[in-house]
């Protein structure tokens, strides 16, 4: 587990390899939708509401011109914008375009070529309240925009800047650098913009049978107004174009040709194991620009995985589990997340050396293995008194010790691959080396779903997890 935490010390500083996009690319752009009123300090991007800086910057009317903010528009949509003060010019950069301001000068360069900011040569950059104020109209055509201005609010459509990232499979991607709108087309992807802080930028999100829709709706009360984008086996491409994603993250398992083909900014995350989850986490935290509260879901991961780790690495023989999914006869090969979840709480899977994912089993597989325990699953359809109550399975040592446990749930399961399996190997731990391990695993649940959530989890909600 050393080498885990210092695997995952090192993920928490990587940065985001970025390269200028350029806007002749063809297919699907993601565009800004800027809000703002004249004589206001307060302006709003694709529904986030910001404020410009410093106190008293503001779009104004001067001499009948709408003259805007330019460093909090440009760099709300990822651009670029400096100053040198010598020579007294604004330099700006937004995917193809580079544009030099001259304060109160009427000519302006743009791409390197000399322009009139308008036919009216009064009109120029000015400086007001320590911040560059240029007219909205040239700001808008200089960058292949558009406005709409009725009364005092303006409306301005503005392509985003686009950097280039390596998702967690590897594959380059042209995402936007400013993220506000994300779809997710797969529950556990989901799960993760929670400890980013970001779940706020969803706006289309899958259920799924795998989801408790009433307990995520107590997390996220916004589920219940998000759209669902469509399945990650099958994403409709036209569905997730009318939403305008700036991103649509997913699993490494879904196909995604076509996606690519409508330009829609696609990233791969995967979930097959606990660090490939965290470096999930890792990598969207820095597209997202939520480093540290990424760092700190790897350190909370770590803090609890070492524990378990000092404590039961004094065993001289581990337990024997077997999982069982579905049903009884149902379990998980060794490529499959249970078999992580196992090894991490302590114990040791006895189906590990099978292939192929979700496999199915006879009773006398199961008598062969011989489990010390067995763990159902909260969605396996068989009860534990089924299974102790089976004749097929009464020589098993983990029916004559009555060592049959279900194991909890609350948003997902807590074996499948997301943020909440870190409660599920804590209990499962806890259950199987109760004499070394010591979690109060109602106490573990409040403090993660505070920290990772950031959601107070109600009392009569902690029998989802202790079973009490």
């Amino acid at each position: 587990m050393k080498r885990l935490l210092s695997v995952l010390l090192v993920l928490s500083l990587v940065s985001v390899f970025v390269i200028p996009f350029s806007a002749k690319a063809q297919g699907y752009k993601p565009v800004a939708i800027i809000q703002l009123k004249m004589n206001s300090e307060n302006f709003n991007v694709d529904g986030f509401n910001m404020k410009f800086n410093p106190s008293g910057s503001k779009p104004l009317i001067i001499n009948g011109i709408a003259y805007v903010p330019l460093r909090g528009i440009i760099e709300a949509v990822g651009g670029n914008a400096g100053w040198a003060s010598n020579e007294r010019k604004v330099t700006i950069s937004l995917n193809d375009s580079s544009l030099n301001l001259y304060i109160n000068n009427p000519i302006a360069e743009v791409n390197g070529s000399k322009v009139y900011i308008s036919d009216n040569a009064d009109v120029k950059p000015i400086i007001l309240n320590s911040r560059t104020l240029i007219p909205l109209e040239f700001l808008v055509k200089t960058f292949n925009g558009s406005v709409h201005v009725e009364t005092d609010n303006i409306n301005i459509i503005l392509y985003k800047q686009l950097v280039q990232v390596a998702d967690v499979t590897g594959r380059k991607v042209m995402v936007p650098k400013k993220i506000y709108k994300i779809v997710s087309l797969y529950p556990m992807a989901t799960q993760l913009l929670f400890s980013l802080r970001s779940e706020d930028k969803l706006i289309a999100t899958p259920r799924g049978k795998v989801v408790n829709d009433v307990n995520f709706t107590k997390v996220f009360p916004d589920a219940k107004s998000l759209p669902e984008a469509s399945d990650f086996r099958e994403p409709n491409i036209e569905t997730i174009l009318s939403l305008k994603p700036d991103l649509v993250i997913t699993t490494y398992q879904t196909p995604i040709k076509k996606l690519e083909e409508a330009g829609i900014p696609v990233v791969l995350l995967n979930f097959e194991s606990p660090q490939l989850m965290l470096k999930s986490i890792q990598f969207l935290g820095n597209i997202l620009g939520q480093y540290e509260e990424a760092r700190q879901a790897l350190l909370y991961f770590n803090e609890k995985l070492e524990y378990i780790k000092d404590k039961t690495s004094i065993i001289n023989k581990k337990a024997t589990l077997y999982i069982a999914g579905a049903n009884i006869l149902t379990t998980f090969g060794g490529d499959f997340y249970q078999t992580y979840l196992i090894d991490l709480a302590g114990g040791v899977s006895v189906s590990k050396d099978l292939k192929g994912g979700k496999v199915n089993v006879s009773a006398e597989q199961i008598l062969l293995w011989n489990p010390d325990y067995i763990v159902l699953t909260s969605y396996c359809s068989d009860t534990v008194n089924d299974v102790l109550d089976n004749p097929k399975l009464k020589d098993l040592k983990a029916i004559k010790n009555r060592h049959v446990l279900r194991m909890p749930s609350y948003i997902l399961a807590y074996d499948l691959p997301a943020q909440e399996s870190i409660l599920g190997i804590m209990w499962l731990s806890n259950k199987v080396y109760p004499q070394i391990v010591d979690f109060d695993i109602a106490k573990e649940a409040i403090d993660f779903y505070k920290r990772v959530y950031d959601f107070n989890i109600p009392q009569e909600d902690l029998r989802f997890i202790t079973g009490v």
